[in-house]
């Protein structure tokens, strides 16, 4: 980039790239070093009505017996209000579904009175029009709805007529008069990849501006279903489909998901930040009964508390290292891997454990791709 002087920059494009990569190296160490809270989950349940054949969570209708009732979410909410800096973190209410937990308004509410940003992932089966005018009421800022493909597909997996009335939520929201952030958050398994271009123009339809996805992780339920994970050849073709997607200037516009180092290629064009996990360097997060973690995906062997007998603040600041020296990651595939340093073992979630094997990697799967022999008989997107 020349500088503001009109002075021509001497590197070469790939000099540059790499000061571009360096920088951001520098830049996640610093942040490991300082770990400001920005990102807090709280998975209000484990509940859900809907039991999806690739669930990370591997929610049912049933959540664990100790989970935290909304009073003692309003305390949390309390407690992270004292000890932080309300104005500089995003709260991210999960579950299960959240509208399952009974009075949950009332966390709403607290997180609204004590002035967090804050925002919902939800299925929207339960979101009817008086939730939508709730949800407005209470002031929540985001609403991330589960879309997971085009109608049939996204039924086969989550259940008949989920595609219907997720897409209903989205409409009474709408009329609702929601002002805040709202997206379609797409999980894709591996029959959904052919279908983007269509999966987009439904959402156009809808009149939804944001649209994220991600490609099912091997986790949860989907470790049993090898036949909905995306493999190296439907990885290469959806970030390219992004790549492509992302060059226009129609609605929405999609957004890969954070997952990991993705290659030259895809890096800074297929989403609007360089590869990162933030768990527990920005991130943490408080599950449905009160353990203390990064983000609701990671397993139990990563949790470093109890909110029920610890403060958020102080196993946030003393026990979070294995996040942030991430140098055990460097095993397996990552040993010698020359984007170890900007990647850091990419996401989290994706290992068993501290110190467990790497379940997945996008830029080797792409990269594989590149060597496959086409498709005999290509599917029409």
């Amino acid at each position: 980039m020349d500088d503001p002087a009109g002075a021509p920059d001497p590197r070469s494009p790939r000099e540059r790239y790499l000061a571009t990569w360096r920088a951001h190296a520098e830049r996640l160490d610093q942040k490991a070093r300082e770990h400001p809270l920005r990102y807090l989950f709280l998975e209000v349940t484990r509940r859900c009505n809907l039991a999806c054949a690739y669930c990370g969570s591997s929610c049912t209708g049933d959540g664990p017996r100790q989970e935290l009732d909304a009073g003692e979410w309003v305390a949390v909410v309390d407690q992270v209000a004292q000890d932080f800096d309300p104005r500089t973190v995003m709260v991210a209410v999960t579950g299960g579904e959240p509208l399952l937990k009974p009075d949950i308004l009332r966390v709403f509410e607290a997180l609204r009175d004590r002035g967090f940003a804050y925002g919902m992932v939800t299925n929207g089966l339960l979101l009817d029009a008086a939730w939508a005018r709730a949800l407005v009421r209470v002031g929540m800022g985001s609403v991330s709805v589960s879309l997971d493909g085009p109608p049939e597909v996204n039924d086969a997996q989550r259940g008949p007529g989920a595609f219907e009335k997720a897409s209903r939520a989205i409409r009474l929201l709408q009329e609702a008069g929601f002002q805040g952030k709202l997206e379609a958050l797409s999980t894709l398994t591996r029959p959904a990849i052919p279908h983007l271009d269509r999966m987009r123009g439904l959402l156009a339809g809808m009149r939804v501006p944001l649209w994220r996805v991600a490609p099912v992780m091997p986790i949860g339920r989907a470790r049993e279903r090898p036949d909905l994970v995306p493999g190296p050849a439907e990885v290469r073709a959806l970030l390219e489909w992004v790549l492509r997607a992302r060059q226009d200037p129609r609605l929405p516009v999609p957004e890969h998901s954070e997952e990991g180092f993705l290659g030259w290629r895809f890096e800074g064009r297929v989403r609007p930040y360089l590869a990162q996990c933030r768990a527990g360097v920005e991130v943490a997060g408080v599950m449905a009964d009160g353990r203390i973690g990064a983000c609701p995906e990671l397993p139990p062997a990563f949790h470093q508390g109890d909110i029920r007998r610890e403060r958020l603040r102080d196993v946030w600041e003393q026990r979070f290292q294995v996040f942030r020296d991430r140098s055990w990651t460097r095993k397996g595939p990552c040993a010698t891997c020359d984007h170890w340093a900007w990647c850091r073992g990419g996401a989290l979630h994706l290992y068993p454990a501290p110190g467990g094997d790497f379940a997945r990697c996008l830029y080797l799967q792409a990269k594989e791709a590149e060597t496959l022999p086409p498709d005999p008989h290509p599917k029409s997107a």
